[in-house]
């Protein structure tokens, strides 16, 4: 019997959906995962002459679920990157791009007489979310959508590198949300923000493409997210936007204790929400915002500096 903290997670770049990666493991540190497989059962139609049916067939599968995890400074560049459809330049990573990257995952159930070990391949970075709460870690979580499926008694990774599993950061370490370039420091508190990125992979199924399609597009991005804020004049002054339509830069920074950060910002997007409805309980206005862009430029951004 196999349990929870036992389970290990382990991903590889892939080039080639056919080919399992030899090089370039490393092990995926995880809150949880729903990795998962599933089969699509057609049944039979045909009649001979008894009330019971006849076998069915498989006629499609899928392999997807999500990945949840503490943010751990360096550990998930190349994962934020496939999320953003693009790869690093220097320290500086856009969303939206048009850059397709595969993985490899692999879960190990060591605990299992002999072992158990779950593979995916062709895996690609459908969802991504990153999560700040009023307390507590900042959470990313990756939806991973692919192209294969198998399990053995072997391990298919080779060599796993052992990822970073700190400094992470939290809800106390970030440093400031801006909008329009203005801190919100001292003049509204937000207690909560959020990013997500979806990029709207469609499986293209063709007559001979087996299983799982004959492959995967990115289609239309929606980059979203949500804020929550104490409610006043500055509360209320962010909420009138949304009358006009008009829109609105956002910055987010998240440091972390040895001195390095991340800066999420967004060039434009526009806001909806509501007042707040009255109450004994302290009084939040919650907003949430749609990225939008008229050329590339405006595409939203992370920015990262990395100490040693």
């Amino acid at each position: 019997m196999s349990r929870g903290v036992k389970a290990v997670l382990a991903y590889a770049v892939q080039t080639d959906v056919a080919v399992k990666p030899l090089t370039g493991w490393k092990s995926f540190p995880r809150k949880s995962d729903s990795l998962n497989h599933k089969v699509e059962m057609t049944e039979s139609e045909t009649i001979n002459g008894s009330r019971i049916k006849t076998a069915g067939l498989v006629t499609s599968a899928s392999a997807e679920g999500d990945v949840e995890c503490e943010f751990i400074k360096g550990t998930y560049d190349d994962l934020i990157a496939a999320a953003a459809g693009n790869v690093w330049a220097g320290n500086k990573v856009s969303f939206a791009g048009d850059v397709a990257t595969m993985f490899a995952l692999e879960k190990q159930h060591k605990d299992i007489d002999s072992g158990l070990y779950h593979y995916w391949g062709g895996m690609r970075v459908n969802t991504f979310k990153l999560d700040i709460p009023e307390t507590g870690f900042i959470g990313l979580t990756f939806g991973f959508m692919g192209s294969g499926y198998e399990n053995g008694s072997t391990a298919y990774s080779v060599t796993p590198t052992v990822s970073p599993t700190a400094p992470k950061a939290a809800s106390i370490t970030v440093g400031d949300i801006k909008i329009n370039g203005s801190t919100l420091k001292g003049i509204a508190c937000i207690t909560q923000f959020s990013f997500e990125a979806n990029n709207n992979i469609e499986r293209q199924n063709c007559l001979g493409g087996g299983l799982y399609g004959a492959k995967l597009l990115e289609m239309m991005a929606d980059l979203s997210g949500s804020l929550t804020m104490a409610y006043g004049k500055k509360a209320q002054e962010i909420l009138n936007n949304q009358m006009t339509g008009a829109v609105v830069s956002i910055e987010a920074l998240i440091n972390f204790s040895d001195g390095s950060s991340y800066t999420l910002t967004i060039p434009k997007a526009q806001l909806a929400g509501d007042i707040p409805s009255g109450g004994k309980d302290k009084l939040e206005a919650s907003l949430s915002y749609t990225v939008v862009a008229d050329t590339i430029a405006d595409a939203p951004y992370i920015t990262r500096t990395l100490k040693p």
